[in-house]
Formats: C-alpha cells, structure tokens, sequence
C-alpha cells in the first residue's frame, strides 16, 4: 500500500519519501542538513516515517543519503532515535532499513556505515 508523507523542504535540505517498486518506501534526502537543531524536523519527520511504515505494513525502507552534502552530529542523533525505536520492536514487526551513501563523501563513508554496527543486522549500509 503507497504511503503519502509531505515532503520537509526548506532553502537548503529537502527530504522526500518516494514509493519504491517493491512494496518498500525511499527516503531521499538532499542538500545539507547543518541546522542549529535538527530534531525539530527530523524527529517528527522520521517519527512519522516510523508509524506509517508499521500502520501500513511497509515491508523496507531505504534512507538515501548520496544527495546529502553534509549532516551534523544532531542530525545523526536523530537518525539514531529513529533506529532505536525500529529496533524496540518486536523482532517480527521490524522492518529493515537500507542507508544508502556515497562513496565520494568522506562523512557517509563514516558515520551512515558505523550507524550499522548498532543494529544487530537489521540496517545495512551499502555504497553508490
């Protein structure tokens, strides 16, 4: 079932969700996301992501990042929350989370694939 999540967007970040062939969802984000704090958008957008995932029984969900020039380290705390609460579920209702990055931006190389080692398998990081 598609789901239909308003786009975040202002002067320098955009963040889209996209239906992807397979049934799963694409978060694509773009830009820089370099805000004093970020969780004022990101938490309520990636919590939204979370619950309709669940409510409409989004089998994946692929974050990526390869149009991100730049995400500070609240910004990485917020994708993190966003794990920890895919990862409080039960087993069996998680869903996977795919993070794309770019292999030519020396941040993603680091942070989005260390973000991975956190979550017991269910988020792998794969490289563009």
């Amino acid at each position: 079932m598609p789901v239909s999540i308003e786009p975040y967007t202002t002067d320098k970040t955009t963040i889209r969700v996209v239906n992807g062939e397979d049934g799963g969802v694409v978060l694509k984000f773009a830009g820089t996301i370099d805000h004093m704090n970020p969780g004022e958008f990101l938490d309520p957008f990636l919590d939204n992501v979370h619950t309709q995932v669940i409510a409409h029984g989004i089998p994946r969900v692929e974050a990526d990042f390869t149009e991100l020039g730049f995400l500070n380290s609240s910004g990485i705390k917020s994708l993190l929350k966003w794990i920890m609460k895919q990862m409080e579920l039960a087993e069996d209702k998680r869903y996977p989370i795919k993070i794309l990055y770019s292999r030519k931006i020396t941040w993603q190389q680091t942070s989005l694939k260390a973000i991975t080692y956190l979550s017991k398998g269910s988020v792998v990081a794969e490289s563009r």
